[in-house]
C-alpha cells in the first residue's frame, strides 16, 4: 500500500501577497505545482500539498484578494487547503512575539494534519517560523504512525540584513531555531545556498549533517520569466514615462536600509549627465518614509530618474528587455541570495543588462565578475560608481556573452522542478 505523504508549507509572504524575496519563492513553489504537477508526481510519487500563512485580510502588508485565490485553486488541486494561522493583528508583525504564535500555529496545523497522512514535510520559511520545529517538539503526535519532519529554510539572518546593530531578540530567536535542527529530533535547516549555509555554520553553529537540499530556484518555463518582445518593451517604458534617450541603469528593491538604494543614488552623482535612473521600490508598509527621503536625494544629485514606488513585474521586465538598459545595480547592505540576478539573467537573455552587485555575501556565488556580471568593492570609495561605469562601458558582444553566460548558469542551477524534487526525495528517498 503506497503511504499517503503531504508538505505543509508555512509562510509569511506571496499566498495572499507578494511583495519580497519570500514570497517570489512562494510563488514560484505554486507555479510549480500548477504548471509540472505530472513531472513532480513522477519523480517522487503522489503527494498532497498544504500551505500555511498569517490569517489573510486587509491587515495583511498589500493584501490582494487573487492572490489568494490562485493559491487556494492551486493547493486545491493537490488536495489540501490554505490554513490561516490566527495571531494579534494589532501587534508589531516583525517582532518575536508575533513569530512565537505563528510558530505555535503552524505546529498547531502540523498535528492536526499527521492525522492524515502517513508522512509530513513541514516546511517552515524563514525567521518568523524559526520556531516551528521547536514548537512542534513540545507536542505529543497523535496517535498515528506519521512521520513528522521539518525543514526550516532561512533565507537570511540579523547578522546580514541588520549589520552592523543585529536585533539581539531575533538574533535569540533565529538561534533557538537552529538548536532545535542540531537537536536531530526531526529537524533540518535547508541548503538554500552556499553563502548562507556556511553563514549558518560559523555564526550559528549549525551541524553540517542537519542540512538538507533546498535551493533557491525559479520555474524557469513561467510566463512571467520570459524576456518581453521589444515593441512591448518599448510599450511598457513609454507607460512608465521612462525615455529612452540616453542609457538606463536601473535598481529594483523594497524600502529597507538593507537594499541600499541610497548608496545607489549617491553614486550616481557623477554620471548624471551620461545616464537615465530608473529605481522601483515597494514600500515596506503604507507611507514609508524613506519614499520621500530617496525622492529628496534623487532631486539633491540632479538625476535624471523614473522613481516608481507601486509594485510592478512588468516594468523590470521590459526594461530588461531593452538594448538601452545598461546595468541592473543591486546596492545591498547584506544579502544572502538576492531573487533580481536570477530573474535579470532570464529577462535579459537576448538583450539589455549585466547585474552590478557588491562583491559580498551571496553575491559572490551569483556572480562570475567579469563573467556573469560586474562585482564591486562596497568598502572602497567610489566603487559602486567605478563599476556602473565599467558596465556601460562594455562592448556590445562582450555584454552578449556575460548575458548568454548567466542565463546558462541560472538554467543549469535554478529549476525548480529540479530541485524540489531533490528536496522531496532527501526525506521520502523510497520514491525520489
Amino acid at each position: 500500500m503506497t503511504a499517503r505523504r503531504a508538505i505543509l508549507y508555512c509562510t509569511v509572504n506571496g499566498v495572499c501577497n507578494n511583495t519580497n524575496g519570500l514570497g517570489r519563492q512562494t510563488k514560484t513553489l505554486l507555479s510549480a505545482l500548477a504548471r509540472h504537477g505530472e513531472e513532480l508526481t513522477r519523480l517522487i510519487g503522489p503527494f498532497e500539498v498544504h500551505v500555511a500563512c498569517p490569517q489573510p485580510g486587509p491587515h495583511t502588508w498589500a493584501f490582494n484578494p487573487a492572490d489568494l485565490a490562485f493559491s487556494q485553486q492551486v493547493v486545491a488541486s493537490w488536495g489540501g487547503l490554505v490554513h490561516a494561522l490566527r495571531y494579534a493583528t494589532g501587534m508589531e508583525f516583525w517582532s518575536v512575539a508575533t513569530w512565537q504564535t505563528l510558530s505555535e500555529a503552524g505546529a498547531s496545523c502540523a498535528m492536526e494534519l499527521a492525522r492524515h497522512y502517513d508522512e509530513l514535510l513541514v516546511i517552515a520559511v524563514d525567521t518568523p517560523f524559526a520556531g516551528l520545529g521547536e514548537a512542534l517538539a513540545r507536542r505529543r503526535l497523535p496517535e498515528t504512525r506519521c512521520g513528522v519532519r521539518v525543514l526550516l529554510a532561512y533565507y537570511s539572518t540579523a547578522l546580514i540584513v541588520e549589520r552592523p546593530h543585529p536585533n539581539p531578540a531575533r538574533l535569540a530567536w533565529e538561534r533557538r531555531g537552529i538548536d532545535s535542527a542540531n537537536a536531530g529530533a526531526g529537524v533540518w535547516v535547508g541548503d538554500v545556498g552556499r553563502f548562507l549555509s556556511s553563514h549558518l555554520r560559523s555564526e550559528f553553529g549549525l551541524r553540517p549533517g542537519r542540512l538538507a537540499p533546498f535551493t533557491s530556484s525559479l520555474d524557469l518555463a513561467s510566463p512571467d520569466l520570459q524576456p518581453m518582445p521589444a515593441a512591448m518593451a518599448r510599450e511598457v517604458a513609454a507607460h512608465w514615462q521612462v525615455p529612452l534617450d540616453r542609457p538606463l541603469v536601473v535598481s529594483i528593491g523594497r524600502t529597507d536600509p538593507t537594499k541600499g538604494i541610497d548608496i545607489l543614488i549617491r553614486a550616481m552623482g557623477p554620471l548624471r549627465d551620461e545616464v537615465y535612473v530608473v529605481i522601483i521600490i515597494v514600500p515596506f508598509d503604507g507611507d514609508d518614509p524613506l519614499i520621500a527621503e530617496y525622492a529628496r536625494r534623487i532631486a539633491a544629485e540632479g538625476l535624471r530618474a523614473t522613481f516608481v514606488t507601486a509594485y510592478t513585474r512588468e516594468l523590470p521586465r521590459a526594461l530588461c528587455g531593452l538594448t538601452e538598459t545598461r546595468a541592473v545595480v543591486c546596492p545591498s547592505r547584506g544579502e544572502s541570495l538576492a531573487n533580481v540576478p536570477f530573474e535579470v539573467a532570464l529577462w535579459a537573455r537576448h538583450a539589455g543588462p549585466v547585474v552590478v552587485a557588491p562583491r559580498r555575501d551571496g553575491f559572490v556565488e551569483q556572480i562570475d565578475d567579469g563573467v556573469t556580471g560586474v562585482l564591486y568593492d562596497p568598502g572602497a570609495p567610489g566603487g559602486l560608481t567605478r563599476a556602473i561605469r565599467q558596465a556601460l562601458s562594455v562592448p556590445e558582444v562582450q555584454r552578449a556573452g556575460m548575458r548568454a553566460a548567466a542565463y546558462e548558469r541560472v538554467r543549469a542551477e535554478r529549476d525548480v522542478v529540479r530541485n524540489f524534487a531533490e528536496t522531496l526525495a532527501f526525506f521520502w528517498p523510497s520514491r525520489g
